[in-house]
């Protein structure tokens, strides 16, 4: 089987507006074709002509290093499509076509439209529209929801890797999704720890202002096994920050919606973490279900003032008991 890592360069307006995303025109394409059976690697690289836009925009250009005369005597959409098409081999034999978020899906779509009727030439994306995969879905459901909003030079960072190449080159930018998909599917200590990247932000850093260093000692130690603090430090440390966060919203309005809702919202974060095997995490799976039933309850106006904040303490007296009966407590007697 074959795996397709694909990106586009789009040119488009400096807009923050969605219609305005979704009439990119793609200009450039690289691809990584990947034999999962025998490891090797084919490359596919080409611009494109525009197709309504001839000008590329400036800050396309300075992003790309594309520009407009480039583009002048580059082959035409269908063109490269059609080479493309060829050099992606037999359908059935493709596992997936893997892109970096939905835009360059939606952008291809987009071109793929407009050459289309323009030119009179059939659509290219249909035969292989439901191949495509989001390599950023992928990984949430995985539970590593930073994927949202950290770009892939960073996520490589953090896994501890150095992004090939300039970024914004489309070849440059598939053949490093290759790469990262490839640390994830097969490295569950890289995993974690980008579930645990998104627990480092407010307001849990606010709250233990030695969060964000205590991550990097994590990090120093997982990689080049540099100190002690390892991933049951690392849990405990999280541990005893979010039992200070839920102490801490007893003192809140039960009554103020927008608020109950941003607790819940921090909240979510609990439902990845319990699920990592190593260090002490696991014990925050009663806590996460307790404070969802809570805050659940609250949202639909069951509880008063006093009744809420009771819970809270009941909440923590409990958690309190499931630290004691795992010992956690000898370990870390200041999380109590």
């Amino acid at each position: 089987m074959k795996k397709i890592y694909m990106d586009f360069e789009m040119n488009m307006p400096n807009s923050k507006g969605k219609k305005d995303c979704f009439k990119g025109e793609v200009i450039a394409i690289g691809a990584i074709k990947y034999d999962t059976k025998n490891g090797h690697i084919e490359t596919f690289k080409s611009l494109i002509k525009p197709i309504i836009n001839k000008e590329v925009f400036p800050h396309i250009e300075e992003l790309t290093h594309i520009t407009t005369e480039d583009l002048s005597t580059a082959p035409t959409y269908e063109n490269v499509m059609r080479e493309f098409k060829s050099w992606l081999g037999i359908f059935t034999e493709i596992e997936g076509i893997y892109t970096f978020g939905n835009l360059d899906l939606t952008c291809f779509n987009y071109t793929d439209r407009i050459s289309s009727q323009r030119n009179n030439h059939p659509r290219f994306l249909n035969n292989i529209r439901e191949l495509f995969v989001d390599i950023k879905e992928k990984y949430i459901n995985y539970g590593i929801r930073c994927m949202n909003y950290i770009s892939l030079k960073n996520l490589l960072s953090y896994a501890n890797v150095e992004f090939e190449g300039e970024a914004h080159d489309p070849l440059n930018d598939a053949y490093n999704l290759y790469i990262l998909d490839e640390i994830l599917e097969k490295n569950e200590k890289v995993r974690n720890l980008l579930i645990i990247q998104d627990f480092i932000k407010a307001p849990f850093t606010n709250i233990n202002d030695e969060l964000e260093d205590k991550f990097d000692e994590y990090k120093e130690h997982l990689y080049n096994q540099v100190g002690e603090f390892d991933i049951y430090c690392m849990s405990l440390e999280i541990i005893k920050t979010i039992k200070s966060y839920i102490r801490s919203s007893k003192e809140v309005n039960v009554h103020d919606i927008d608020i109950i809702k941003d607790i819940s919202k921090k909240l979510e974060v609990l439902d990845n973490l319990k699920d990592i095997k190593e260090g002490y995490l696991y014990i925050l799976d009663n806590l996460y279900l307790d404070m969802k039933e809570l805050l659940e309850d609250a949202l639909l106006y069951k509880l008063n003032q006093q009744e809420y904040e009771e819970e809270i303490d009941n909440i923590i007296d409990l958690f309190n008991e499931d630290l004691e009966m795992e010992n956690i407590t000898e370990i870390a007697t200041d999380i109590t």
